[in-house]
């Protein structure tokens, strides 16, 4: 069932309040409301110039959403008073802002902490003291898991390793307790507990989705966020890529934030409040980093240059999700991006980009 308005008579359009909208996540799930015929609150803060520079700057997001789809992002902090009061105004909520970087918030743990604590309890105030019942959607990430994702066993190949058999992914069942987090899977963590908690204790009806690498054609990525586009951006440069650990047989699955909003349309139809999901590109879309590098110079014509360089705190070995649990409630979603139209995807933004 897709999560749409009514259009009766005396129909208003229904209020999307998307935080970090001029970000990767955010700035397809605005399209999608648009295209759904939803008011749109677009809010954002741009602060991820600040954060990682030039490169992962998102304002240009922020005007293709209004050349495109009319939708205006407002310059609003989620700490801020006037997110809450967007919030308690709105009958859908999608929170996509956040410090995204796992080695960035090594640096910066208490900015880390408020923006992804303090943000989060503003956005679940303000829907905890709504008249509308909102449904709150968290994007949480798969690093609340810490550490104990490189437990599982495993098995080295030619170009990746890859679980042991009998290990399907993992599901939500993993331990978030005694491992390395970095200070940014303790701050998603806390947050993805307080949405479950104000679900149980208030009634507030959140999704938390738990995910793994989430990309697209219009991520601003830099070398410590969303590596993906980055990666082709270094290739079509004839740059040297640093590759961190694992002698870049580490496995990521990786899913298109196109299928993401779609997974939460699904969740929103038929909300499942203080639900946990694992969300990525799963089995059909894992690969490892070799195996990244092939599949870009298929595309591009041009060999990947690279460094192997030493570990990074808190980074997995291997993260593949389990998907089982989203797709027995919801089974009529299923990912349409395969791994090559992603990068064939991304790599026609950033050609048409360095042209224009």
């Amino acid at each position: 069932m897709l999560f749409a308005p009514q259009f009766d008579e005396g129909w208003s359009p229904l209020k999307a309040l998307v935080t970090g909208a001029a970000g990767l996540v955010g700035y397809y799930a605005c399209e999608n409301f648009s295209e759904l015929g939803f008011k749109v609150q677009a809010v954002d803060n741009f602060m991820r110039r600040k954060l990682f520079g030039p490169m992962g700057d998102t304002r240009s997001n922020a005007r293709a959403l209004w050349n495109k789809h009319h939708v205006r992002v407002k310059e609003v902090d989620v700490r801020s008073r006037d997110l809450r009061k967007l919030a308690k105004s709105s009958d859908v909520i999608i929170h996509a802002a956040s410090q995204p970087s796992h080695p960035r918030s090594i640096e910066i743990p208490e900015l880390d902490e408020s923006i992804n604590i303090d943000g989060t309890l503003n956005v679940l105030e303000g829907a905890r003291h709504s008249s509308k019942d909102a449904v709150v959607i968290f994007c949480s990430t798969n690093k609340v898991y810490g550490e104990n994702v490189n437990k599982l066993p495993v098995v080295e190949l030619e170009k990746r390793y890859d679980y042991a058999e009998g290990v399907l992914g993992v599901d939500e069942n993993m331990s978030v307790d005694q491992t390395l987090h970095t200070p940014f899977g303790v701050s998603k963590l806390a947050a993805d507990l307080y949405c479950q908690e104000y679900a149980r204790l208030y009634r507030v009806k959140t999704g938390i989705f738990r995910l793994s690498c989430i990309t697209g054609p219009c991520a601003k990525a830099v070398e410590v966020q969303n590596w993906e586009p980055y990666f082709v951006w270094k290739n079509l440069r004839a740059e040297t890529l640093n590759v961190f650990g694992y002698g870049g047989k580490q496995v990521r699955d990786i899913m298109d934030a196109r299928d993401l909003v779609k997974a939460f349309d699904e969740f929103l139809a038929s909300p499942r409040a203080g639900e946990v999901y694992n969300m990525g590109g799963g089995r059909e879309n894992s690969i490892s980093l070799l195996e990244s590098f092939d599949v870009i110079e298929s595309i591009t014509g041009r060999k990947m240059l690279y460094e192997l360089r030493p570990k990074r705190e808190g980074d997995h070995m291997i993260y593949i999700s389990n998907l089982g649990k989203f797709k027995d409630h919801y089974p009529t979603w299923s990912i349409k991006y395969n791994i090559n139209r992603i990068f064939t995807d991304i790599y026609e933004e950033i050609r048409s980009s360095r042209t224009s």
